[in-house]
């Protein structure tokens, strides 16, 4: 069992460092082969399941009792997920990329639900963790009803989507493994105390990410070689997508208490990109994977300076505090 929760451990803190590892590799590797992206390519189904359902084990039906106490709260989460994040990605795609296949991938970025890593950040923080963690269930639940719908609104003039293919593939990816292994929490912590055990699933859950965006960057390399020239512009919409993805939430919940700024803040910022990857093998063109495994990194970067900076800003309010009373 120590063996298995230093192992969680030792994921947690090299995961920002395992993900650049990863993506670098299968890039680098692919410059003489892309056979082991092409593998793991036909069990990305199986792989995006694995990932959801790990991911499911750890949320139980009490994490929903938020929703009763804070609405407006859970509410702001929810439409910062579901509303402004994807028109961010949609209007960056628009302005700096010019290929239809790489922009539908940008937009991916922002219509995907919230990561758990959000709630590892807001308890870091000091925020409000009960509401970060509803609203990652929230919009893990919500994600195969309304992700179809906003691709059909914000690419669907560049693509051919088929709503209700995409949300047989949610349903697959999604939506059976998240409602499996709730139920199964349920009925297991009806029985047995498996906390001790929890650490384990993020840590699994993330390890199996890290395979598909090692396939997704492995299998894409001659794309990349190929059309080298839209590289650059793509990276300038990553790049800023992540920044205004926390700034402007938390701007825009200024009003509220900090504990419930942090957690808003963290639960917009924080997408479940592998659930991106996963949509787009199952999809789309494998280069519309290419931008969710490059925002990958971006996004835990970003997420890292935007902890040390909350931080610190964290530490001069309770000073104030502090020299007030």
């Amino acid at each position: 069992m120590k063996r298995l929760l230093f192992y969680a451990e030792w994921v947690r803190n090299h995961y920002q460092i395992i993900i650049i590892i990863a993506v670098v590799l299968g890039l680098v590797l692919g410059l003489w082969t892309a056979v082991p992206g092409k593998f793991l390519q036909n069990y990305s189904q199986l792989l995006t399941f694995l990932m959801i359902f790990f991911i499911s084990l750890t949320i139980t039906p009490k994490q929903f009792s938020t929703v009763r106490r804070q609405p407006l709260a859970v509410l702001s989460g929810l439409l910062l997920n579901f509303a402004f994040m994807p028109l961010l990605c949609w209007a960056l795609a628009r302005i700096f990329v010019n290929d239809s296949q790489l922009a539908i991938g940008v937009i991916l970025v922002g219509v995907v639900p919230c990561a758990g890593m959000a709630a590892v950040w807001t308890a870091l923080l000091k925020g409000d963790v009960p509401l970060g963690m509803a609203i990652n269930a929230l919009t893990m639940v919500l994600a195969p009803f309304l992700i179809p719908p906003l691709m059909i609104f914000l690419a669907g003039s560049a693509v051919n989507i088929n709503p209700w293919s995409m949300f047989q593939q949610l349903a697959i990816i999604l939506l059976i493994p998240l409602a499996l292994g709730i139920l199964i929490r349920w009925w297991v912590d009806r029985h047995w105390d498996v906390k001790a055990y929890l650490p384990i699933l993020p840590a699994s859950s993330a390890l199996t990410a890290v395979l598909l965006m090692f396939a997704i960057c492995n299998v894409n390399v001659t794309l990349i070689i190929t059309q080298w020239q839209k590289v650059p512009a793509l990276l300038i919409a990553l790049v800023l997508i992540f920044p205004l993805g926390f700034l402007i939430p938390f701007w825009l919940s200024r009003s509220v208490k900090w504990e419930t700024r942090i957690a808003i803040t963290f639960s917009s910022g924080m997408k479940n990109l592998p659930i991106a990857v996963g949509l787009a093998f199952a999809s789309f063109s494998k280069i519309v994977g290419l931008p969710v495994a490059l925002a990958m990194i971006l996004q835990m970067l970003t997420a890292s300076l935007f902890y040390r900076f909350l931080n610190k800003k964290d530490e001069k309010r309770l000073l104030a505090q502090v020299t007030t009373n």
